[in-house]
């Protein structure tokens, strides 16, 4: 029977007391299975009904009837159970060793299926005859229900887990992994039983291992989302980039769970990132090598994100702009078009490009136009967004002032040659066709000349054939020589005849071959006349300069005789003066009286004078000779000899005298040892009473870099100086005192005849020199002579 059991009614040997207690236990047992949901049924094999109580009845089909038969039953079996439920309950009640059933099985009611789960025992008598099949049924259609959900969701899981890209994982409230889907032993080549609690740190490559851990051990703590990226080793050595993501995970209570997750394979991710990495690195190694200026904008607001180094050097700035608005790194730019030329290529998206933009910009700290040849370019994004704005130029500053000035130079040839009022023309040898300018036209007296056989025809015929062949030797191969040609044109109109100046230049192709002719055309005709007057008039002017040379000679002539008959014949009789005054004195004087004695000794000093006057006349005029011979002459030899001279005047002066070595200079002995007597007696001769006199000769050793050309050659000087610290004199008087009988101080103060130093200027202008004076009152003076320093050289 099914489900429970009751007395057997062939059992007579219960008394009524036992009855009742087994009717009461029994009854405690029916409550237990209604409590439970147990129905019990009693399937007597003798009368082949079935008795079962009322939860039976309900999960059969058959409310409020107590006795079936098992037809009846079986017509309310799943015909897919059927078969099954007969095998078990046969399997039961044919054998004594086996006599339990346990069977789940589904019911159909009004077309509505329930799951049973029925148990079932077979009792035998000791014939081993089936008497008695008693048991349990109880519906278990929701927990068939739930574990099929399982089931489907497991397998759903499964299918899931197979089927993402990802590899899942869970762990427990410990933080220990409790489950890891295949995809992560596909990865690591390993068991996947090897990879819970922590071990499935050991797939992590060793660098990646420590910093794994330790983030995983971060976020768990604090119960929040994890997020890491690292490496993991398969058994082959082949590493691939993951990226491990997880959340903590509660239940409907609230009770932290553990964590749940999932992790990527990145390899592909990674790689393209790396390569697009080494490709932006590429790219912007070349934008900073690149030798133009490469800068890039991002957002609408102009923001400078690169810049290379020629973009910087271009703005006049450093690295400090770049993160910066274009406006905040540029101010300069604010009245300029650029930024609302950028800001409507990000709006537009369309390319701005030109040839050629002005832009002030700072060089160094003053503001100053350029000129850049420049491209705005939007980059975008796989959504066809602006991200950002390609900026590239190139300064062609240089290109466009180049331009300014030849086009400033052709207008200045336009004006010069306005208004030197030259004439144009050009000469096409491919095409045999000649242009000539407006001027040239009027010139000809026609506009009619388009080839060299009429042009020919306007040259008068003395210069057409050297014409002619000036021309064909300008067009030959290699020939580069410009033409120059002086020739007569007659104007075709009027008959007016016109000396032109023509130059030329041939204009020659790759192989050397002339295809143009292009030059200029003047007249000269006026000049010509007035070069003709002037040769006249140079003619006439020269031959009475050769008449006054030749009277300027004859003159010198007779100033040397003079010189000669003053030294000879003037001298004489002042010499006997002078001997009859020193008698007297000797034989007379303490005859005479204190003013006549006076008077004797001013005769005497004026004889003396006048002595000294003529030798100093006389070697002034010995100067103006023509030619005098020159010698390599030792300065320091002469010095010596000049001192040796005066050494009784420097004994007795309170002198201080400093010689340095002195150059050689090209020049006369005799002339150059007058000079730096005259020098010298100078400066002993204007000492300072109440000080030593500091008198220096100096001068250079090595020629400066002064140098003069004239008649063809070219002379090096060195110059020789001589010092003094004496009275000096008034800068203004700098040029005076080398005029002859120039005094700055009386002659009964200072003996001299003021010639001295005009004969030292004439020496130094006969050796083609300079001489130079410099004073300060009360401090002394200085002399800068400049003397050849070797003999003239030919100019080459």
């Amino acid at each position: 029977m099914l489900f429970g059991s009751t007395p057997d009614s062939r059992d007579e040997n219960f008394n009524p007391s036992t009855l009742h207690q087994l009717h009461e236990q029994g009854e405690h047992y029916r409550y237990a299975l209604e409590a439970a949901g147990v129905g019990t049924w009693d399937w007597n094999m003798l009368r082949h009904t079935i008795h079962w109580d009322s939860i039976c009845q309900e999960l059969f089909g058959f409310p409020n009837t107590s006795i079936v038969t098992y037809t009846e039953v079986i017509r309310h079996i799943h015909p897919d159970d059927y078969t099954v439920l007969r095998h078990a309950i046969q399997a039961a009640i044919q054998s004594p060793q086996h006599c339990t059933c346990d069977a789940q099985f589904r019911t159909v009611m009004n077309g509505k299926q329930r799951w049973l789960h029925g148990k079932g025992k077979a009792y035998f008598d000791e014939a081993n005859r089936l008497y008695r099949f008693a048991g349990s049924v109880q519906d278990i259609t929701e927990e068939v229900h739930t574990r099929q959900v399982l089931q489907d969701n497991a397998s759903i899981f499964e299918s899931i887990t197979q089927a993402v890209p990802a590899a899942l994982w869970m762990s427990d409230q410990q933080g220990l992994t409790t489950y890891i889907s295949q995809k992560w032993g596909d990865w690591t080549g390993r068991h996947l039983a090897s990879h819970l609690g922590i071990g499935w740190l050991d797939a992590i490559v060793t660098e990646d291992r420590e910093r794994a851990s330790q983030l995983f051990q971060a976020d768990f703590q604090a119960r929040r989302p994890h997020r890491n990226e690292f490496r993991i080793e398969h058994l082959d050595g082949s590493l691939r980039w993951v990226d491990c993501s997880g959340n903590p995970h509660y239940d409907s209570n609230g009770q932290f769970k553990g964590y749940v997750g999932a992790v990527l394979d990145i390899t592909d991710r990674v790689i393209t990132q790396q390569k697009l990495k080494i490709s932006q690195d590429h790219f912007y190694n070349l934008i900073w090598q690149a030798p133009f200026a490469i800068g890039l904008y991002v957002t609408e607001d102009i923001r400078i994100e690169m810049a290379n180094d020629a973009l910087l050097k271009m703005w006049s700035k450093d690295a400090s702009v770049i993160g910066k608005k274009l406006s905040e790194a540029l101010p300069e730019l604010k009245d300029q078009p650029f930024e609302a030329i950028l800001k409507e290529v990000y709006r537009t998206g369309i390319p701005y490009e030109t040839q050629e933009q002005r832009a002030e910009l700072y060089d160094g700290d003053q503001l100053r136009p350029y000129w850049f040849k420049f491209t705005y370019k939007p980059l975008l994004n796989e959504r066809g967004e602006v991200w950002s704005i390609l900026h590239m130029a190139v300064d062609i500053t240089e290109r466009v002032l180049a331009r300014q000035k030849i086009a400033e130079a052709e207008e200045n040839l336009r004006l010069a040659i306005d208004t030197a009022e030259l004439g144009t023309w050009y000469f096409d040898l491919q095409r045999g066709e000649i242009s000539l300018s407006d001027r040239i036209s009027d010139w000809l007296g026609t506009e009619a000349v388009s080839d060299l056989e009429s042009l020919l025809l306007t040259i008068h015929p003395k210069d057409v054939e050297h014409i002619g062949n000036s021309l064909n030797r300008a067009i030959q191969a290699g020939y580069s020589a410009p033409c120059d040609e002086e020739f007569t044109i007659i104007n075709r109109l009027t008959g007016q005849e016109r000396i032109v100046h023509a130059q030329a230049r041939t204009l020659t192709n790759e192989d050397g071959l002339a295809y143009a002719l292009t030059g200029t055309a003047q007249d000269i005709t006026n000049q010509k006349l007035v070069k003709r007057e002037l040769e006249r008039l140079v003619q006439q002017r020269t031959e009475a300069l050769r008449l006054s040379n030749l009277e300027l000679e004859q003159s010198n002539e007779n100033l040397r005789q003079f010189a000669f008959v003053a030294s000879h014949d003037l001298q004489e009789p002042l010499r006997k003066i002078q001997s009859f005054i020193t008698l007297l004195y000797n034989s007379e004087a303490q005859l005479l009286s204190t003013k006549g004695a006076s008077t004797l000794d001013r005769i005497h000093a004026s004889a003396r004078r006048m002595s000294t006057l003529i030798n100093d006349l006389l070697v002034f005029s010995s100067l103006t000779q023509k030619e005098i011979p020159m010698a390599q002459v030792s300065l320091t030899s002469l010095v010596e000899e000049v001192l040796e001279d005066l050494e009784e005047s420097i004994q007795q002066e309170n002198v201080r005298l400093d010689v340095s070595k002195l150059p050689s200079v090209w020049g006369n002995a005799s002339q150059l040892k007058q000079l730096l007597q005259n020098l010298l007696t100078n400066a002993l001769k204007f000492g300072a009473i109440d000080r030593l006199n500091h008198i220096q000769i100096s001068g250079s050793q090595v020629a400066e870099e002064i140098s003069e050309t004239f008649n063809g050659f070219v002379r090096f000087y060195h110059w020789i100086e001589i010092s003094d610290s004496g009275i000096g004199f008034e800068p203004a008087y700098q040029d005076r005192i080398f005029q002859m009988f120039q005094r700055l101080h009386s002659k009964e103060k200072y003996e001299g005849t003021g010639i001295g130093l005009a004969i030292c200027r004439k020496v130094v202008e006969n050796h083609h020199g300079t001489i130079t004076v410099s004073s300060i009152p009360d401090q002394g003076t200085t002399f800068r002579i400049y003397l050849p320093a070797m003999p003239p050289l030919p100019i080459s």
